[in-house]
């Protein structure tokens, strides 16, 4: 389902609940004791134990599997509570499918061992060692314990949930969520089960029509408005870090009239710094600063000589403009590959050791230190783990001819192939991996040991600055002349395949690592030093991953500030002297979206969305190579059609004050420009797991707006079990964005660059219909063709039935002038025009009436015949111009100039190519403005 499962019925009250659940863990916990200590495990595991533990004593074993049936009665009705528990509190398909497998696992321990007290009790306490009964009562044993282990976590778990839910979601917070006024609106269903939205049954391609979902935008105002000739105007301005910032606050400088005219501005990654410091300087929100009057006047922001400009030109290398800010941005780096590798290290030790003390109670296979003698599996785990191998296909088997819908069978199946995998998991993987340990601690030094220790964190930590640093790689050739290349031949090597190297190398020596401690761990067999080392170690990592906000580990925080810090300014007229100057936001100052993403009254600005991308992998939700689905984030509106929608403010309300860190002008801004994450949409890369691991990563975890809208649902029947938002992103978050699981029914969504889903911003302006759209497209798009451009026509096209009819698209190809400019310097980088134009035609599942067709202008950032001579000289002394790397974010003073003033000329060419309107029903139209209220007062 969309979001975590609808309400259920059977959840009993309160005090009944907790009364269950801590009779479940009681239990639970007793039957597991009991077990360590009972008498049969001498006679289930002869090998392991002297003749004298109780072999040749009949009647304590007769006695130990009479009082058999009690344990199994225990630990059964524990492990049933705790079972069930965890089905009243977990929702999702993946947890119920986890609490019916526990449930399983609960029927097999149980069965298991009542077989063997039975067979036990039959031969009256004698089992010969090595014979045909006492393999298959290690058989049987080894099948109880290895089922015994996931249900109890099942179990346990899912009892201390309810009991905290028991506490936490009281009667009276209940009520509280439960009167929460909130605005949503439902995601699109995909599958069967999904909520359901209402939908227009004359509609063939309904899959279309749900992807216009905009909350506020009517296609029949649309149509109005284009038949009393008004256009609905949007501009749209491309990622590409800095230099896609830069070139959009000199387009935006020169198309001032254009852009007041419009309704939407929506912005991408780099072009999010632009609209985001036009939105900041504009919003009333906040409290002014001392000494002056703030003025908001959006004809002359941001333009040529203002102090805002300037503040920004002189932080252009935004992220670190010194040395010392280089070293801190490094040393962040360094403390969040610390900690996270602390978080997901001590995991390994605290397992190995509880791992450890089992097997030295219970030795499904006796553990070897000696590096010469390998750990042998015994002859009845390799008949368990047959035997429900065997049971598993036969289910499989049978399954396609099962009548009945709930594919019992089918289940079955998969439960028992689990079940064979855990045995050899126990039996063989987990005593490998101690023995290998054992093997290798014998035969290194302990320098060694610890140098390889202290060497794989040093090469990750490099290996992470390498993924980033890459992406600038044209400007450390620049910097460094040993990196040079000599002659444009071809290369032996593959661009980037020594940093591809490294990373893997990090990323394999990081496992492999986790793996040895968990074997080394393992060895300890339980002992008390290594058990306080074990309890210290999971204090530490309750302490940092329960209770700390793991975005704080990232870079996010980071890179959150220092955008703000170049990009986040008012500006103010001092009283003292009547001078106007750029104030800087103060950082404490919260920019909550739906108070500073409004702009002032009586201010004539479009409305401003982030575009930016939320992550869903791994249950076909997306197509193939994408990955990622629209979430933009505004004033008004935070969702997109795939994930639902919910009111900014009722957003703010209902989150976490940690997560409302990132429900901010300044967290949009940062997050729409996420490019380095570990979910990167269509642009997944091979190095994500490394990003997640060393903390270099952009994105964060948001509020899936179609759990807060079923969570608020739920309270609203009393359903007091079902989960809330979580107020801090903790360890399971960090797990999943290493293992790449990001599921549509989470409670939160791992949001980054708006690039990993439209590049363009485009589709978003699509989606609401409008009829003249200014693109400006700084996407770094390497020759012969708009990759970008092209990208984002086809995906509108895939999502919305928009079909976009571009009119000679080649012409803004690099090399399409060279006819022309025989001898120049440029002829093979000079595009004819920088302008293409495009007729957009919507699908009847847009709402709009028929014939209406919309214009479609794209300025790409490249070189023309007509730029000035300085631009022009700059750019054959920089033969990366305009096409710097967008890892490249440490602009210095020429490359700021160069690309605004390209971006300038770029509005200038849009004036001069900007096509005929188009038409409704053969009348002509006009562009519209109407809709803006009246510009406020110009500075004096």
């Amino acid at each position: 389902m969309s979001v975590p499962g609808p309400v259920r019925r059977d959840v009993p009250s309160r005090p009944v609940a907790a009364a269950l659940a801590l009779a479940a863990i009681v239990l639970t916990v007793v039957g597991g004791w009991w077990h360590t200590g009972s008498a049969l495990i001498a006679v289930e595991f002869p090998e392991s134990f002297s003749s004298g533990r109780g072999e040749g004593d009949a009647g304590t074993i007769t006695s130990a599997a009479a009082w058999g049936y009690a344990l199994a009665a225990c630990y059964g009705l524990g492990l049933y509570l705790g079972t069930a528990a965890a089905g009243w509190v977990w929702r999702t398909a993946p947890a119920r499918a986890a609490v019916r497998f526990g449930m399983t696992a609960t029927v097999v321990a149980v069965v298991t061992h009542v077989i063997e007290i039975t067979v036990l009790l039959f031969s009256g306490g004698t089992v010969d060692r090595g014979s045909v009964l006492a393999h298959c009562l290690t058989a049987l044993a080894v099948v109880r314990y290895s089922a015994l282990v996931p249900a109890a976590v099942v179990a346990v778990v899912g009892a201390a949930v309810l009991v905290w839910r028991c506490v936490a979601h009281s009667e009276g917070e209940l009520k509280r969520r439960a009167g929460h006024v909130l605005d949503t609106v439902p995601p699109r269903p995909i599958e069967p089960d999904d909520p359901p939205l209402p939908s227009d049954s004359e509609f063939r391609a309904i899959r279309w029509r749900q992807a216009y979902t905009v909350p506020g935008v009517r296609p029949d105002v649309v149509s109005e408005r284009l038949r009393h000739g008004e256009h609905t105007t949007g501009f749209c301005l491309s990622g590409g870090g800095i230099r896609a910032a830069s070139v959009a606050l000199g387009a935006l400088r020169t198309l001032r009239e254009e852009l007041l005219g419009a309704r939407y501005l929506v912005s991408v990654s780099g072009g999010g710094f632009t609209a985001g410091a036009l939105q900041l300087a504009l919003t009333g929100a906040g409290s002014p600063p001392q000494g002056g009057t703030v003025e908001r006047d959006p004809a002359t922001v941001f333009t040529d000589g203002t102090a805002e400009l300037n503040h920004i030109r002189r932080h252009s290398s935004y992220l670190a403009d010194s040395a010392g800010e280089v070293l801190a941005a490094l040393g962040r780096i360094a403390r969040g590959l610390v900690l996270s590798l602390t978080v997901l290290f001590g995991p390994a030790l605290v397992l190995g050791v509880a791992a450890g003390w089992l097997y030295q109670r219970i030795p499904l296979t006796s553990l070897s230190s000696d590096p010469i003698s390998y750990p042998t599996p015994r002859l009845g785990a390799a008949v368990a783990a047959v035997v429900l191998a065997m049971c598993a296909f036969l289910f499989g088997v049978l399954a396609p001819n099962e009548r009945t819908r709930r594919g019992v069978l089918s289940r079955l199946a998969t439960d028992f192939a689990t079940l064979a995998w855990i045995v050899a998991g126990v039996a063989v993987v987990v005593p490998s991996l101690a023995w290998a340990s054992a093997w290798l601690l014998a035969h290194t030094d302990r320098a060694v040991d610890v140098g390889a220790s202290v060497g794989a964190v040093l090469l990750t930590y490099f290996s992470a600055v390498s993924a980033m640093a890459w992406r600038r790689r044209v400007r450390l050739r620049r910097g460094f002349g040993f990196l040079r290349r000599d002659g444009e031949g071809a290369q032996a090597v593959p661009d980037g395949l020594m940093q591809r190297l490294l990373v893997i190398l990090a990323t394999g020596l990081l496992a492999l690592l986790w793996l040895l401690l968990l074997g080394a761990a393992v060895m300890t067999e339980g002992r008390a030093d290594a058990l306080w080392t074990a309890a210290a170690t999971l204090l530490l990592v309750v302490v940092l991953g329960g209770v700390f906000d793991v975005t704080s580990l990232s870079l996010h925080p980071f890179y959150r500030e220092r955008v703000a810090r170049a990009f986040a300014v008012r500006v103010m007229r001092r009283h003292a002297d009547g001078q106007v100057i750029a104030v800087p936001y103060d950082p404490a100052e919260p920019t909550t979206l739906s108070a500073y993403g409004a702009v002032s009254e009586n201010v004539r600005f479009p409305e401003v969305i982030f575009a930016a991308a939320a992550n869903l992998k791994g249950e076909h939700r997306t197509p193939p190579g994408l990955g990622a689905v629209s979430f933009t984030m505004s004033a008004k509106w935070t969702g997109g059609p795939d994930v639902g929608w919910v009111r900014t403010d009722d957003l703010e309300r209902v989150a976490g004050s940690r997560i409302r860190r990132d429900l901010t002008v300044q967290g949009a801004v940062a997050l729409s420009g996420a490019a380095f994450a570990s979910a990167m949409g269509r642009m997944s890369r091979w190095f994500q797991v490394l990003l997640a691991v060393s903390g270099a990563r952009l994105g964060a975890w948001l509020p899936n707006p179609g759990f807060v809208r079923q969570a608020r649902e739920a309270a609203r029947r009393g359903d007091w079990a079902y989960p809330w938002l979580p107020k801090v992103r903790r360890l399971p978050y960090l797990v999943r964005e290493v293992f790449g699981s990001h599921p549509h029914h989470d409670r939160l969504l791992h949001i980054s660059d708006g690039a990993h889903y439209d590049n363009l911003g485009l589709v978003e302006l699509f989606r609401r219909r409008c009829t003249r759209i200014y693109c400006i497209d700084a996407s770094n798009d390497r020759p012969p063709s708009a990759r970008t451009l092209a990208e984002a026509l086809e995906l509108a096209r895939q999502e919305l039935g928009v079909r976009v009819e571009l009119h000679e698209p080649w012409r803004v190809d690099p090399g399409s002038a060279r006819s022309d400019l025989t001898g120049h310097p440029l002829a093979d980088r000079m595009a004819a025009s920088p302008v293409v134009t495009g007729t957009i035609h919507y699908p009847p599942e847009s709402g709009l009436d028929e014939g209406i067709t919309g214009e479609l202008i794209v300025a790409r950032g490249v070189l023309w015949p007509d730029l000035p001579y300085a631009l022009q000289s700059y750019a054959i002394h920089h033969p990366e111009f305009p096409n710097d790397s967008t890892g490249d974010q440490w602009f210095d003073h020429g490359e700021f100039a160069s690309y605004t003033e390209l971006g300038a000329q770029l509005g200038n060419a849009v004036r001069a190519h900007t096509s005929a309107q188009p038409t409704v029903a053969g009348h002509r139209v006009r562009p519209g403005t109407a809709t803006a209220p009246p510009s406020a007062a110009g500075r004096n």
